[in-house]
């Protein structure tokens, strides 16, 4: 493994959970181990919002000329049906900045980003920051991958999708020493070349002007191994640009195996006007036992996050609800019916799940999702950083299933469909935007 710079690199993780279950019966509802009553999604308080809601009214007035939100997190956001939609919102009403940063060529299986084509051909090696497999944590930056090649056979293309164009494009590389080099191709012409050769593993970016252009093809020279950050596409604007970078089974503790002093450079050459903050869902299935002080992790990741970026205004989303049935109780998921967790159950569920009770045999929340989306309010009201309760969308306990007997999610409970994403995005464009004063 190439060195890594001596400044020492940050660590932000984090636990983001699964909402509160279901209700079907009075008697479960009334015994419910949530208790209090379901999070309510209401509006940012006064200020926690104002950096965001004054660059976008910068934007407006043409005092800037683009407005940059990040947003991180797990599958929910990998998919890009729910970032998707909120980029869109924003660019339909404040101007299209362009697609911004995604991870570079296409490194997961069924990559579907909006509004860009990602491909990839050849030998490339995809490292993951949500993979421990190849003992390689720090060399990440905020798009949480490196794709590592060294052949003149391999190739990543990005293309515009449905007719976008864009102006220009970035690419981040990790110089180090021996780093080969890499052809960039715009539109099928050669734009440069990026030597990736340093004395450290290192951050280096490139920018390319290219008005009009469609697509971007990477190509090593086959002198040396190159590993590639990132790549970015962007309109001349004014506009929005939303990046969103997402793992797919992934605990906020993936953060662990980013370089800091990276994704902090990074992110003050982009000066995001919003973070959003996106995990849980995984760690809601985890066993509570298993997830200690969250609330004092959390807390203190979330302020590394501040810190990495100090102008921008920051909303930790809790997560959609989401529901168990465990895989004991037989192949009838469909048909069967969602409560919530006793009291009782909540208190001995890791018991009763290792010993196969057929008392969990409906479809509901794990008993850790109260206890991690509580945490992770108490820490945004303590940071006054807007916390959005994404369940609220869904009608709280059991919307997972009304949502999958509605088509608006996916048979798992976990996952939802396009409509439902979309469905989820335009509610928190809403209330991001209450308070907005610009015309």
């Amino acid at each position: 493994m190439p060195p890594l710079r001596t400044a020492a690199a940050f660590a932000l993780a984090g636990v983001l959970a699964l909402v509160t279950a279901a209700c079907i019966g009075q008697t479960a509802a009334e015994d419910s181990a949530a208790g209090d009553p379901q999070l309510a999604a209401n509006p940012p308080n006064p200020g926690q919002l104002a950096n965001f809601h004054k660059a976008l009214a910068d934007l407006q007035a043409r005092r800037t000329n683009r407005v940059t939100i990040v947003q991180i997190g797990d599958s929910h956001t990998a998919n890009d049906h729910f970032s998707g939609r909120l980029r869109d919102l924003f660019q339909q009403r404040f101007g299209d900045g362009g697609r911004g940063m995604l991870p570079p060529g296409s490194p997961f299986p069924y990559y579907r980003p909006y509004q860009v084509e990602a491909s990839q051909s050849g030998q490339w090696q995809v490292l993951s920051s949500n993979s421990s497999a190849n003992g390689d944590a720090g060399i990440y930056g905020l798009s949480g991958f490196v794709t590592r090649g060294r052949s003149p056979s391999d190739s990543m293309t990005l293309t515009a999708g449905d007719g976008r164009l864009f102006d220009r494009v970035e690419v981040e590389v990790m110089r180090q020493p021996g780093g080969g080099s890499l052809d960039v191709f715009i539109d099928g012409r050669s734009a440069g070349v990026i030597d990736t050769k340093g004395s450290v593993y290192d951050l280096a970016r490139r920018g390319f002007d290219s008005p009009g252009a469609t697509s971007v093809e990477l190509r090593p020279r086959g002198n040396g191994s190159v590993d590639i950050a990132d790549w970015a596409v962007y309109r001349r604007g004014p506009g929005v640009v939303l990046t969103s970078h997402g793992f797919s089974g992934a605990q906020v503790k993936l953060l662990d195996r980013w370089n800091f002093q990276v994704v902090t450079e990074q992110l003050r050459y982009l000066r995001p006007a919003l973070i959003i903050l996106a995990f849980g869902t995984n760690e809601g299935f985890a066993p509570q036992e298993r997830l200690g002080d969250y609330g004092a992790e959390f807390r203190s990741r979330l302020q590394v996050l501040r810190q990495a970026a100090p102008g921008a205004s920051i909303v930790v989303v809790g997560p959609p609800d989401a529901n168990r049935l465990p895989s004991y109780c037989g192949r009838t998921r469909g048909e069967r019916p969602c409560a919530p967790l006793t009291r009782a159950e909540a208190a001995n569920y890791s018991s009763m799940l290792a010993g196969g009770d057929r008392g969990l045999c409906r479809w509901h929340t794990p008993a850790a999702v109260d206890y991690v989306r509580r945490a992770q309010q108490q820490v945004a009201r303590q940071l006054n950083v807007y916390f959005w309760d994404w369940s609220s969308v869904q009608g709280g306990s059991c919307g997972a299933d009304r949502w999958a007997r509605q088509d608006l999610g996916h048979r798992d409970h976990v996952h939802m469909k396009q409509d439902g994403y979309w469905q989820s995005a335009d509610a928190l464009f809403e209330n991001l935007m209450r308070g907005y004063r610009g015309r």
